[in-house]
């Protein structure tokens, strides 16, 4: 099955400069089977008068916290979206009645990783609340278990679009994980980026499990680098899909956009590089 190198990209639409700086708020969401979720929403100000600001809802990997996305969220802030940055349960400081430990098997068990899918779809409904926010436009981005859940997500999140940072954990799915993987992500019909190296054997396996899918573009890399590991390098790639399927003018009824038509501006590093020089990075 051929891995999809390049990245399919809406004109951009930045112009202008955001008024002030954003306002963070420290948010707890109590979920259904009662672990506290706590998380940092950031709303920036809004471009003019009225403006509803998109929403992307971040879902770290493994063993980290919400503190390890670098400066993505800042570069999703210039371009007006907002952003909610949570620690998944088990973590940081979300409560719960089980932690994560080393053994990621373990803790997907006594944790349940499971439900992190519904728990970002729980992120998801809050933020849809908040004034401010256009609550037609949001998206997801996860890094690894984070990645994984995110795509199971985006149907009952609702998600227009989808950053995966390796999805890996399958585990936490039991068996027929990558079938419920695929099937996830033609349900959601969202755009989905993912990023995957040849050498990191799990997320490979997802990769493989959705390439060819309608809405996924695979960025596939040499070595085994994972998760948070891309942002150093691959930050501005990040918020440049994120911001232009979030800005486009075509947002649907059923909250997706139409990811599976092919798009003429193919869009590499060396292009996008151009064309981040050439552009402000705010809508």
């Amino acid at each position: 099955m051929r891995i999809l190198r390049t990245l399919a990209l809406l004109p951009v639409l930045a112009s202008g400069l955001l008024a002030s700086e954003p306002t963070r708020t420290e948010v707890s969401l109590k979920t259904a089977d009662g672990c506290v979720l706590s998380g940092t929403f950031t709303l920036p100000a809004p471009a003019r008068k009225g403006a509803k600001a998109p929403v992307v809802i971040l879902a770290h990997q493994f063993h980290t916290t919400r503190a390890g996305w670098g400066d993505l969220p800042e570069r999703l802030h210039a371009r007006g979206i907002a952003t909610l940055v949570l620690d998944l349960r088990g973590h940081g400081e979300s409560l719960g009645p089980s932690r994560a430990t080393d053994d990621f098997t373990a803790s997907a068990k006594a944790v349940g990783f499971d439900r992190i899918p519904g728990d970002l779809a729980l992120a998801a409904a809050w933020a849809r609340k908040q004034p401010g926010v256009d609550k037609r436009r949001l998206a997801l981005a996860g890094s690894s278990v984070g990645a994984f859940s995110a795509i199971m997500a985006a149907r009952e999140a609702r998600a227009i679009a989808v950053l995966a940072l390796s999805p890996a954990g399958a585990v936490a799915w039991g068996e027929g994980a990558l079938d419920q993987l695929k099937t996830a992500q033609i349900r959601g019909r969202a755009a989905t980026l993912v990023f995957a190296s040849e050498q990191d054997k799990g997320t490979l396996e997802s990769a493989h499990a959705l390439a060819g899918l309608p809405g996924v573009a695979i960025s596939l890399r040499a070595g085994d680098e994972h998760g948070f590991a891309y942002l150093k390098a691959r930050s501005e790639t990040m918020a440049v899909f994120l911001g232009e399927y979030l800005h486009s003018k075509r947002v649907f009824a059923h909250g997706g956009a139409t990811p599976a038509k092919a798009n003429p501006n193919v869009v590499t590093d060396a292009t996008l590089k151009a064309r981040a020089e050439s552009t402000p990075p705010n809508p």
